[in-house]
């Protein structure tokens, strides 16, 4: 799955459980925007399935991604 997709998937799942209803991710917000109805808690399970989907963490890169963008264009770039 792209990586933009799955990360789409995953936020909309635990925004829908947590009774929201966005039916797209808007990759120019920032993760914790109260758009998504997300806690950090939601954050670190939503970090913690795509460190597990995509074989690394997002966190262990030089810059920490600040919106939904840079955390897609960071699992997308080359790792050194």
């Amino acid at each position: 799955m792209e990586v933009r997709a799955r990360i789409e998937s995953l936020v909309l799942t635990v925004n829908r459980r947590n009774g929201g209803q966005l039916i797209r991710l808007d990759f120019s917000l920032r993760l914790l925007d109260p758009t998504f109805g997300l806690d950090s808690l939601d954050l670190a399970e939503i970090m913690v399935e795509i460190e597990r989907h995509f074989g690394n963490s997002p966190f262990d890169a030089l810059r920490t991604p600040r919106t939904w963008g840079e955390l897609a264009d960071s699992l997308q770039a080359p790792t050194p």
